[in-house]
Formats: structure tokens, sequence, C-alpha cells
């Protein structure tokens, strides 16, 4: 149930300290230093479950934005997808500039409101804030279909609102899809509203959702309303998505349902069948036809060889399952109420061949630490691209949200020799969250990242570069931070941005974010700059080497680095 925008605009109620994007709070002035704790924020849940697809869906990628304005009380990120079909980027764009433009108007109010608190009181309150937070997560994606489902959260100094919005398109024209395009007329919403609502008072019952029967009855009534987001997923089930408050307390965040597609597959069109396969279940494997559904396609079982299935596959429905010793092995099921799919399972890529670069010992030559922030993105494949043509390594501190649909290129990322690290689920400040919620957010984006690179993430760096003694505790990782920040999110200028990191010393810890295409296009040159000064690129974990990196402590630099 969608709540209007205007109930956003509430009075502040909690405090923030001023912010900058990845930016310290407070810099830490030596290793294991941690700045002033905050006051816990209600956030929602990211996601509760612990397995992931981290399959790369063909031709998506993400775009992200992020903004602050007066001292870091008015902060905005959000990613969005971007896809091979203009007509799909140009709309998912536009309902993205909405959220941006909503955050603009209400930020630009509120800041009002503070400058008018503090010219009658004298006081500089950190009680008038405008947070907004947009990810997306793509549930299925076949040469016909592509659902998007849009989670955003927004602060504005209470308790917080969370909710999602759903997107269906025909990925061969582009065209938007509507829940009621799927039907065949609005009997959905009954057995809709029969099936979520049993669900959910079993988990009440079990004491498992914070909620009474009254509640649930409200929220699933059989309205559109109440509808509005339900995404097809690959696994053959039907994903329901009732927003913060609609179903239960605000604590449980977005409540998810999961329900089998054949629950509801009788009342879906003919055409919206078909596009999903499950009309030729009938010519599944074994049951006497010589077709086979994979990937939405029908394919002639005659083509079914390992190479076909793995040039065909390998990008697209691959599921990590690595079989005893790590090795590879292939998987045939079918699927509730769906054609049976091939997946191709593979084991966790490994490590590309040390080169002489990578065996330096920063003990002995001069060297720096290159890190990128808040991806992977659209733009990180051409990175990756420059940093292998100059024999370059670098830190990525990768997003669980992004890496869930650029897990091919946290791949690539790992196979050609950089490191990894943890920069949460989907960057809130965690200084403002209880220790339950700051372990969640790490834990979910490590597993993640565990199941497609094979190895747990070494380290953290806490989004804005904002930690406290709770973050420190509850993490239980070393946290990375910066001696160098070339403030390339304020400055969207490749030369500039060029320029501050140049003159970065020996040992330095540099900060730059992959999100931005000027900082990509800057790299070059910053290359060319450090090398000219002798200087050798190395991940965090080499800069450091043979030192061991402790958990709870924060490292800003390598101090122990020789003289230029």
């Amino acid at each position: 149930m969608k709540r209007p925008y205007a109930l956003l605009a509430a009075a502040a109620l909690i405090s923030i300290v001023a912010l900058a994007s990845c930016r310290p709070i407070e810099k830490p002035a030596q290793e294991g230093g941690a700045s002033a704790a905050s006051p816990p924020e209600d956030a929602a849940s990211p996601v509760q479950s612990s397995s992931f697809d981290a399959t790369k869906y063909e031709n998506v990628w993400v775009q992200a934005i992020e903004e602050i304005e007066h001292d870091g009380r008015s902060l905005l990120r959000v990613a969005y997808p971007v896809t091979e079909q203009d007509t799909i980027n140009a709309r998912m764009e536009a309902v993205t500039q909405e959220f941006i433009d909503e955050w603009r108007t209400i930020a630009t109010e509120t800041e009002a409101s503070y400058q008018e608190y503090k010219s009658e009181t004298g006081k500089e309150a950190a009680t008038f804030i405008t947070h907004y937070r947009q990810h997306f997560d793509v549930t299925i994606a076949n040469r016909n279909l592509i659902f998007f489902d849009i989670v955003r959260s927004i602060h504005t100094g209470g308790t917080g609102a969370s909710f999602v919005v759903g997107y269906i398109f025909d990925r061969r024209t582009g065209a938007e899809l509507t829940i009621d395009d799927l039907f065949v007329d609005s009997g959905y919403l009954q057995r809709l509203s029969a099936l979520t609502r049993e669900a959910l008072k079993e988990r009440i019952a079990r004491e498992e959702l914070a909620s009474d029967p009254q509640w649930v009855e409200d929220g699933t009534a059989p309205l559109a309303e109440n509808f509005d987001n339900i995404l097809f997923q690959e696994d053959g089930t039907i994903l329901v998505r009732f927003d913060k408050y609609q179903v239960a307390a605000g604590v449980e965040g977005v409540v998810d349902v999961v329900l089998p597609l054949s629950a509801i597959a009788d009342l879906l069109k003919p055409e919206i069948r078909r596009l999903l396969g499950l009309d030729a279940e009938a010519a599944a494997p074994g049951a006497g036809s010589d077709l086979f559904v994979a990937d939405g396609d029908l394919i002639p079982l005659s083509e079914l060889t390992w190479e076909a299935l793995s040039a065909r596959l390998r990008n697209r429905n691959a599921v990590r399952q690595p079989g005893a010793g790590g090795g590879h092995k292939v998987a045939l099921f079918g699927l509730p109420a769906l054609s049976p799919m091939m997946r191709l399972s593979v084991a966790a890529p490994s490590r590309a061949e040390q080169t002489a670069e990578d065996e330096i010992d920063c003990h002995e030559v001069a060297c720096v630490a290159l890190t990128f922030d808040d991806g992977p993105s659209y733009y990180t494949e051409g990175l990756l691209d420059t940093l292998k043509e100059h024999n370059v390594k670098a830190t990525f501190f990768v997003l669980g949200t992004q890496v869930r649909i650029q897990s091919d290129t946290v791949q690539r990322m790992f196979q050609e020799g950089h490191q990894i690290g943890n920069h949460t689920w989907d960057h809130p400040n965690l200084t403002h969250l209880p220790d339950a919620k700051i372990r969640e957010q790490l834990q979910l984006t490590d597993d993640l990242i565990a199941q497609v690179i094979g190895e747990q993430t070494p380290f953290l760096r806490p989004p804005y570069g904002a930690y406290n003694d709770s973050v420190l505790a509850a993490s239980g990782l070393p946290i990375i931070f910066w001696s160098v920040d070339p403030l390339d999110w304020k400055d969207r200028d490749a030369a500039t941005v060029a320029a501050r990191i140049a003159d970065a010393p020996v040992g330095a810890i540099i900060l730059a974010h992959d999100i931005h295409k000027s900082t990509v296009e800057a790299v070059p040159a910053i290359i060319a700059a450090l090398h000219g000064r002798g200087i050798h690129f190395v991940t965090v974990s080499q800069l450091f080497e043979p030192q061991t990196l402790r958990p709870q402590n924060v490292y800003i630099r390598q101090t122990d680095s020789p003289s230029q």
C-alpha cells in the first residue's frame, strides 16, 4: 500500500552529524580510533534471506547517483537499472528522477525549517534531515519479460519509512505492463488475498511476525493498492511484497510472502503464460517432446550438448552449487508449475596467476592502495579494462544490492587479482543502526560475496566513513579508512580528480568511487602520474603485508613506507 510522499515531511526526531559521500563523520586520529556515537535509527531490514541467486542477468547494469547537501543533512543515494532496451531505460530513469525531485523538494523545505529554528534559538539542532535511498533487484529476466523491484527508504527525522515498487516490461518492445495486464480478470486479488492472509497468520501464530490478525486482514484486503507489488521469480515462485507498516509493525520493515506460481497460474493471460514458458510443460524432457525450455526460449533437445548449454547459460541462469571438492556439476531439475530448466553450476572462480607487481614488498618500494567504493556499477567493467591494461591492482568496497545485479563483474575483479571488501548491503549510516542491524548489513553482503568468489571479505569500509565503538564491535572486522580523498563525489571532473590524487604520498590509501563516470575517466591519468613517481599500485592487504590487519582496528595509511 503506497503512502503519500507528503507524510514523509514529519518533524525531525533523530540526531545526525554532518555527513559527506563516503567521507568521515569524524576522522580518526590514529588506527583503532572511533567517532562519536549517534542515536539509533529505525531502519528496515534489507533482505531476510541468507542465500541468493548471484547470477548476473544478461544486459542489466547498475546506474548509481549520490548527492549530499546542507552539510550532510540532506543525503540522497539511488541506484536504478540500465538494460539494452532504451525504452525501458528511459522509464526507469524517469521514475528515479521523480524520487530525486521529491528529495530535493523535501530537503529544501526541511533545511529552511532548520535555518529558521537556528535563527530563533541560536542552537544548531541536528534533528533536521532528509535521507532518501533507493536500490533495486531483478526477479526474472528472459528474452521476453523483465521484472524490477525498486526498494526505497526515506528518513525525514522520524522512524522512517520503507516501501517497494514493482515494474514489469515486455523486453522485446520495452512496453511497460501493469499487474492487471498479467491476469485475465481481477479475480487474482481474491486469490492473493486468501493465500497471503493465511501465510501471514501462520507466521503470527508461530511468533515470527510482529503483527495481529486484524492488521493482516486490513493489509491484505483484495484491493489493487494492497497488491501493487507482485513479482515472478525464476525459481517458479511469486513474490508478494508489502510496505513497511502495511501488514506488520515497523520493526519488520518490508514484509515478503513467497507463493508457488502454480497457485495463481490458472489466472494468468494466455500470452503471459506463453512468455513465461508455462504452456510448454507438455513439451518438457521426459514427456515425449523434443523441446526444452531454458531462459524463456524453446530449445530442441538435439541442441542440448554440454558446449551449447555452457555457451548459452553460463552468464544467464547460472547458480552456484559447487560439488564435492569445489568441482563443476550440472543440475537438471523441474521448477514448480514451470517447464523444466537447465542451470549450469560452476565452482567459484580461481584467482588469476600472480604477476611481478603482485610480489613486491611495500616496505621496500613505494606503494599506494587505490580503492573504489559503492560499486559495482555500469562503469566498472570499463574501469577493469583500464586496470588490466596497466597491470594495476585495486581494492573494491562493494554493496550487496549491486553485487546481486553484477555478480559477474565481481567475479572478474577477483579473477584479475583485485581485492574485494564489504561496504554493507544498501549503504546505510551504520552509526544509526542497532547492533543486530549492523551485523545483518555486513553478513548478508559477506554471504553473497562468498557465493560469488568463494572467499570471505577481509575488511569493512563503512558508508560515509561513519563508525563508532558499536560499529567496530558489531562488525568484528578491520576497518579500512583512507588518507587521500579527491572529493570525486563532489567535483565530477576527471582532470580535477586526477590532479588531487597525483600528489598522493607513499603508503596512502586513496578513496575513489566507480559509480562516477568522471572518476573512471580520471584513472589513466592517475596511473600515469603515480607510475611516473615510481609508485606501485597494490591491494590494501598487500600494502600492509606482512602485518595482519586486526579486527576492530582502523587503518588509514601504511606508515612504515620507504621514502620516495
